[in-house]
């Protein structure tokens, strides 16, 4: 599978947002240090959580780390849409168009609706080009048909 490339913008945004997971890490990480044999049941709860969201967290940085190995595309108007771009469809039957940001929930700022590229509406999305109608399954096995309007970027 060939990786799709990424936006400067959403690498930008993918840099902070995984330093600021790995600052909950090491957080984490002086949390789950065991008390030295000492205090009671509500001081080991307390590791066990904190081994617990440790293991969360790396899961994301991972996934993060992944994302960021995806080549830059500096093109300043994205031909066909990447991760990183905000795209507008038109969802078939429906006038109303709606913007989403093909990328991950880390992504998402007030606002800002996310699709995953692993979703079905984002695997279809990723390489489509303005005016293209794509068609995806979703969860029921039905089939819904969308509109690309317009790629921002």
């Amino acid at each position: 599978m060939i990786m799709p490339s990424i936006s400067t913008s959403a690498r930008d945004a993918l840099m902070v947002r995984l330093e600021d997971l790995q600052s909950q890490r090491e957080q984490a990480a002086i949390e789950s240090i065991p008390p030295g044999g000492s205090g009671d049941a509500a001081d080991h709860a307390g590791n066990v959580e904190a081994l617990i969201r440790l293991e969360e967290l790396d899961a994301r940085i991972a996934a993060l780390q992944v994302q960021l190995q995806a080549p830059v595309s500096d093109a300043p108007k994205a031909v066909a849409a990447e991760i990183g771009s905000t795209v507008t469809i038109r969802f078939e039957d429906d006038d109303e168009t709606q913007d989403f940001l093909i990328g991950l929930v880390e992504q998402a700022a007030a606002g800002v609706q996310v699709i995953t590229p692993t979703s079905p509406l984002g695997e279809v999305l990723l390489g489509a080009r303005p005016g293209d109608k794509l068609t995806y399954r979703v969860a029921s096995g039905s089939s819904l048909t969308v509109t690309l309007v317009e790629i921002a970027g």
